[in-house]
């Protein structure tokens, strides 16, 4: 059984990226944000995040094109299946004012969410580098369906991700969203 809600965090505006800006604008970005702390570190070096974000992004979308998606974005809008405890704990314990929206899978047409384990940049970089220690090439470098996702991401696989993950990565399955005008109308109306 597979958890039916995904989940996305956010400060302040919710449904923005960084693949939405120029480049320019991004590095700016970036650099503004870049601290010590686990989730503004991978700033550090913006211009090879920048370059490592776009990879991801144009394998995560061609794989979900040839499964079937129809991504009607060139970029997905982040959230997490389910929920994420440490995403939660870790930014209560820094005071950083996240919010989140959680969004029914309900809402979505088959092409239009996709899935990876863990996050699309962590999988990305496992199934190239394939660390003895933990590539799982059932779950690596593979973008996952909806369908595919309800088939195999389950609620125990999901309480095992901590364990199945370098120290450092966030332990929850990635859900991307493609049509970001259904996830927007649903933020709208449930805020009625």
């Amino acid at each position: 059984m597979m958890v039916e809600h995904i989940t996305h965090y956010f400060s302040a505006v919710p449904f923005r990226s960084l693949s939405a800006l120029t480049k320019a604008e991004a590095l700016n970005t970036m650099s503004a944000l870049c601290d010590d702390t686990p989730f503004f570190e991978r700033f550090k070096e913006p211009l090879q995040y920048w370059e490592s974000r776009l990879e991801t992004e144009n394998w995560l979308r061609e794989a979900f094109i040839k499964k079937g998606g129809t991504p009607q974005a060139n970029y997905p809008i982040y959230s997490v299946l389910g929920t994420s405890d440490w995403i939660e704990q870790y930014s209560l314990a820094m005071g950083i004012g996240m919010e989140k929206i959680q969004i029914p899978l309900s809402i979505f047409q088959k092409g239009d969410v996709s899935f990876t384990l863990p996050d699309s940049m962590v999988s990305f970089w496992i199934a190239r580098d394939k660390p003895e220690a933990y590539y799982d090439p059932r779950y690596h470098g593979h973008v996952f369906t909806l369908a595919e996702a309800r088939a195999s991401i389950t609620i125990e696989l999901l309480n095992k991700l901590a364990s199945m993950h370098p120290t450092g990565t966030i332990p929850y399955v990635e859900a991307q969203i493609w049509n970001h005008e259904i996830a927007m109308k649903y933020y709208e109306t449930s805020r009625i």
